[in-house]
C-alpha cells in the first residue's frame, strides 16, 4: 500500500500517525492502562505506540526512540510477569485473554525482529496453547466464559495459534486448532465475531502461518481428559472434542484474585516496581470461586454469567443471609468484590479474595474436583469453610456437594445456590442410549 501512495499522501498519513502516537504516549503517563500490567488495554495501547514509533523513526528518530523505550520498559516487565504464569492462562478469561494475547504475540515478534529480544522460551508462551484448547466446549465454537466474556474469543485466536505453532510449538497442533476453529465458525447468532474484531488479526495470521507445519492434533485429542490450570485455579474436563452426543464438558474454578502468581506478587511484594494492586486491574474477573459450568452431551445446562453485573449468584456460587455487610440484594451477600459493573479489588478485604483447588482426579469417564472458597467471603460473615465438590458420575450425571461450616457467633442462618442457564429453560431431557441405559 505504501508504494502506491504519492508523496503528498505519504506525508499526510505520516503526520497523522505521529500526532496520534504522541497523544498515546502522553496518555500512557497518566491513564490507568499505563500502570496496570497484564491488562488488555495496556498491551493493546503499548503495541499501537510501538507501531507508531517504528513507522516514524526514519523521520523523527529522537522522538521514536523515546516512545520505543517507554513501550519496551512496560512490555519487558509484562513478559517478566508472564514468566511466572506457568499454565499459559490470563486472569481476564478467554475472551479478554485473546484481546491481550493478540498484542503480546505481536510484541514478541517485533521485539525479536527490531531489538533482538528473544522471548520464545517464555514459560507462559510455552503453555498458552492450552488456554485455547482446554477451554473449548465440544464443537470448537464456544469457550468457557469465566470472567467477562462473550461466548468465545474477542480477537483471533487463529492468529495467536499460528504464532505459537511457528515460533514456540512447531508441532502442527496450533495450525490444527486454528483450522478447526475456522472450519466451525458460526455464521450467525450470538457467537459470531463483531465486524470490528473479525478481520483485525488476519494480517498477522497470514504473516506468521507456516505451511510446512502440517496440522496435527494433540495426542489423544479424541479422548475426554481433565486439564488443570494451577495459576488460574480452573479445571476443565472434555475440552477440544467434536460435538457428538456423548461428549460432555465440565469446568470448575476456585482460584486467587488475579491468578496465583499475581496474587502472591501483590501480597509478598518481591519487586519494588510493583505497587500492590495499583499495578494490576482484575476488574473483568467475577465473584466466582467454587463456580462451575456443565454441558452434558455438549448441551450447555449450567452456564456462566458472561459479560454481566458482578453478582455472585449469577456465577453459580453460594450466597448467605442475613449478612451485616450486604451491599446489594439485601439481606443476601455473596463473595468479595461483587455488586458493581466491574469487580471491586481495592476496597475493604476484596484484594484478599481467594479460592483454592483442593483436589482434581479423573478415573475413566468419572471425575472429582473440589475447592475451598471461604477466603472469598467477608470476614463479617464468620464462616469457617465453604467447600464444594463436583463428582461427574457419567456424561449425563453431575453430583454437586456443598459443605459449609461457620463460627458460633456467625449471623448467617440461610444459604442459597442459583444455577444459571443462558440458553434454555432449566430442564433437561436425557438422551437415551440403547446400548447403555
Amino acid at each position: 500500500l505504501y508504494r502506491s501512495l504519492d508523496v503528498e499522501r505519504r506525508q499526510k498519513y505520516l503526520k497523522k500517525i505521529y500526532l496520534v502516537s504522541e497523544e498515546m504516549y502522553e496518555y500512557s503517563k497518566v491513564r490507568s492502562w499505563g500502570k496496570q500490567f497484564l491488562h488488555n488495554h495496556q498491551a493493546t495501547n503499548m503495541l499501537a505506540l510501538l507501531t507508531g514509533a517504528l513507522v516514524i523513526e526514519s523521520y523523527k528518530e529522537t522522538q521514536a526512540n523515546i516512545w520505543k523505550q517507554a513501550v519496551v520498559d512496560v512490555m519487558e516487565k509484562t513478559m517478566f510477569l508472564l514468566n511466572h504464569i506457568v499454565d499459559g492462562s490470563l486472569d481476564e478469561g478467554v475472551a479478554y485473554g485473546s484481546y491481550t494475547a493478540k498484542s503480546i504475540t505481536q510484541y514478541v515478534f517485533l521485539a525479536k525482529r527490531h531489538f533482538g529480544i528473544n522471548h520464545f522460551e517464555n514459560n507462559w508462551l510455552k503453555m498458552h496453547f492450552w488456554f485455547y484448547y482446554s477451554t473449548l466446549l465440544p464443537g470448537f465454537q464456544r469457550t468457557v466464559g469465566i470472567a467477562d466474556s462473550n461466548y468465545n474469543w474477542f480477537y483471533g485466536p487463529e492468529s495467536q495459534l499460528v504464532f505459537l505453532d511457528t515460533f514456540i510449538l512447531q508441532s502442527g497442533a496450533g495450525n490444527w486448532l486454528a483450522h478447526q476453529i475456522r472450519k466451525h465458525r458460526p455464521k450467525d447468532g450470538p457467537m459470531v465475531q463483531s465486524t470490528a474484531q473479525r478481520w483485525s488479526t488476519l494480517h498477522t495470521e497470514f504473516l506468521w502461518y507456516n505451511a510446512e507445519l502440517l496440522p496435527y492434533p494433540p495426542s489423544d485429542y479424541d479422548i475426554a481428559k481433565m486439564h488443570v490450570f494451577p495459576n488460574w485455579g480452573v479445571v476443565t474436563y472434555g475440552a477440544g472434542l467434536p460435538n457428538t452426543q456423548a461428549n460432555t464438558f465440565l469446568s470448575f474454578k476456585s482460584g486467587k484474585l488475579g491468578g496465583r502468581a499475581v496474587y502472591d506478587i501483590v501480597h509478598f511484594q518481591p519487586y519494588s516496581w510493583v505497587d500492590g494492586w495499583r499495578s494490576f486491574n482484575p476488574g473483568h474477573e467475577h465473584p466466582d470461586q467454587n463456580s462451575f459450568t456443565f454441558a452434558p452431551n455438549g448441551q450447555v445446562f449450567v452456564s456462566e454469567a458472561l459479560y454481566g453485573p458482578k453478582l455472585s449468584h449469577l456465577n453459580n456460587v453460594l450466597v448467605f443471609a442475613p449478612s451485616p455487610t450486604s451491599q446489594c440484594n439485601q439481606p443476601w451477600e455473596g463473595q468479595l468484590g461483587e455488586c458493581s459493573q466491574w469487580l471491586k479489588w481495592t476496597t475493604d478485604e476484596s484484594g484478599d479474595a481467594a479460592g483454592e483447588i483442593i483436589t482434581a482426579n479423573q478415573t475413566g469417564d468419572m471425575m472429582f474436583v473440589s475447592g475451598e472458597a471461604v477466603s472469598a467471603y467477608s470476614s463479617s460473615m464468620k464462616l469457617k469453610s465453604v467447600y464444594r465438590g463436583l463428582l461427574l458420575l457419567n456424561h449425563q450425571t453431575l453430583l454437586v456437594i456443598d459443605h459449609i461450616e461457620k463460627y458460633e457467633d456467625s449471623p448467617l442462618t440461610v444459604a442459597s445456590a442459583f444455577f444459571h442457564n443462558l440458553d434454555i429453560d432449566f430442564k433437561y431431557v436425557p438422551f437415551k442410549f440403547s446400548n447403555k441405559y
